[in-house]
């Protein structure tokens, strides 16, 4: 799990939650990947908590798949 802080808020960001924000998007891991610049296997890994995600992509997760206003 990661630790994002939206507006001063400290937020974790689960496997369940990068599915549900990247399905809501209309992506697939392949897809998501790509406009992340990362490959299909790290978001995977991610979905599959095998790997953990950096706050730093957390960030960019959020902004790449979360409308604009949605958790501040």
């Amino acid at each position: 799990m990661t630790l994002v802080y939206a507006a001063g808020i400290l937020r974790v960001v689960t496997a369940d939650e990068l599915r549900k924000l990247r399905k809501r998007a209309g992506l697939t891991q392949a897809a998501l990947a790509e406009r992340l610049g990362l490959t299909a296997n790290a978001v995977a890994r991610w979905e599959q908590q095998v790997r953990s995600i950096s706050e730093p992509m957390a960030r960019l997760i959020r902004m790449v798949l979360e409308p604009r206003g949605v958790g501040r």
